[in-house]
């Protein structure tokens, strides 16, 4: 059996080469292309499609590495034969599953486009440009960058220097050597807990907060208390009850668009909680992924407090690409060799291919210009999204912002129920519980402003 025509299925927020891999991944499991039958060319189906050449050589090669197809020399590519064509089982409903981190994480990595993610942390696909990332790819391989050894154990030096340089016009003193790059911020995280604490030390944490954070911070058998968030960020009495309590080792926070409230500090709270931090000696760690989507001019607090008081994380994933997972720890020089060496134990080096494309892409401006692009996106987002959950009844926490999240609830509805409602119907919400430690009760539920448009969500809210 054979496909006379093909056309592109349909996919909200897939990008082109999604959307290819998924035209023949559903023909082939509905045996609507027979094993052994030859697909068209490259150059064929790209006029058919009216798509680029490169968008078809990627989705092929993507679906011979998934056995779906595969590759002829000099004959072109066809429907895998002889194989078993294996129909992944349709994901356990989410009434089925406990409710936590772990679900959270599990369903928007593994259900792909079968879920909307409303409650995910990151932006859709459609809104990167794909051509600054290929071209980056094009030059690397044509540099000739080597392939036959590990990068360096504090990560490429140029991107560092860049890295560094940034920091500058930010105000933080920092050299290439006061800063470690690693695989996305959620290793950073963790190479701070592992050089900060101890197994039973208690640490402090936004209440809400970063679900992966807790999790992080409770794998490494650290004692996690939640410092209470206000629209204006912690509650410095609260803190400073906490702090002499508990006399902690390190405040994990998120300064800016906080995930999961989308609000930020305000300077006073600053000022505040770098003291408590002097009164209490305890280390702040400022995770600030959200740094590129905040309007105006921020003072972090790295800069007020210095890189002796405050460890600073930053990352590029969530502005340049999901995929590129680069992120960095600046901290004192002392600190920053025993992240270096906690990052050989556990993971050797991190990837020179993607700090090379950080770079590139940083150096040739197409990462200023795609920030541009989402800060300017995620400003028409907000507005709109929190309009549409106020009229669906929900109470939205704090004021307005510019980045992606709105900590959102509705009187008298169950948010746990909510969600394994909305997952029947295809959407991922994310109930509050997930965020605070030790997953203890809450009313409220995060969204995502990228999303919240969605028609998926018409009779979810």
């Amino acid at each position: 059996m054979t496909l006379e025509h093909y056309v592109l299925p349909e996919m909200a927020h897939a990008t082109l080469v999604e959307r290819v891999i998924a035209l023949f991944d559903q023909a082939i499991k509905a045996r609507r292309l027979s094993p052994g039958h030859r697909v068209p060319s490259i150059r064929k189906l790209a006029g058919e499609l009216a798509i680029s050449p490169f968008t078809v050589t990627d989705a092929y090669q993507r679906l011979v590495a998934r056995g779906l197809l595969e590759s002829r020399r000099g004959s072109g590519y066809f429907v895998a034969g002889g194989r078993p064509v294996s129909t992944p089982a349709d994901p356990p409903p989410v009434r089925e599953l406990a409710i936590d981190a772990y679900w959270l994480s599990r369903n928007v990595y593994e259900s792909g486009d079968m879920l909307l993610p409303v409650g995910g942390g990151w932006l859709p696909s459609a809104w990167f440009e794909a051509v600054p990332l290929a071209r980056a790819l094009r030059a690397l391989a044509r540099d000739g960058m080597p392939t036959t050894r590990y990068g360096q154990p504090q990560g490429w030096l140029p991107l560092r220097e860049h890295i560094a340089d940034r920091l500058g016009d930010a105000e933080i003193t920092a050299s290439p050597r006061d800063i470690v790059l690693t695989h996305g911020a959620s290793q950073a995280i963790d190479l701070a807990a592992a050089v900060l604490a101890r197994p039973g030390d208690t640490v402090l944490v936004d209440d809400p907060g970063y679900c992966n954070l807790i999790s992080c911070l409770q794998l490494r058998g650290l004692n996690v208390i939640g410092a209470p968030w206000t629209p204006q960020g912690p509650d410095l009495a609260e803190l400073a009850r906490l702090a002499a309590l508990h006399r902690p080792r390190a405040f994990f926070t998120n300064p800016w668009l906080q995930n999961p409230t989308g609000c930020s500090y305000t300077p006073a709270t600053a000022f505040g909680v770098l003291r408590l931090a002097g009164e209490f000696d305890f280390t702040v760690v400022e995770d600030n992924v959200s740094a590129d989507f905040v309007s105006g001019r921020q003072t972090p607090l790295a800069a007020q407090g210095g890189l002796g008081r405050v460890m600073y994380i930053g990352s590029f994933s969530k502005t340049l690409s999901p995929a590129l997972r680069v992120g960095f720890v600046a901290t004192d020089r002392a600190r920053a060799d025993e992240l270096a060496h906690v990052k050989m134990i556990t993971g050797l080096t991190s990837s020179e291919y993607g700090e090379r494309m950080v770079l590139s892409l940083l150096e040739d401006g197409s990462a200023r210009r795609q920030i541009e692009r989402l800060r300017a996106r995620l400003a028409e987002a907000q507005p709109r999204a929190r309009a549409r959950l106020e009229a669906a009844g929900y109470e939205c926490f704090g004021s307005e912002s510019g980045g992606m999240f709105i900590w959102a609830r509705r009187p008298g509805h169950d948010p746990v129920a909510r969600a394994e409602h909305a997952g029947r119907a295809g959407v991922l919400l994310a109930p509050g519980r997930l965020f605070r430690p030790g997953q203890t009760g809450s009313e409220w539920l995060r969204f995502n402003a990228a999303y919240c448009l969605d028609a998926r969500l018409d009779g979810v809210l």
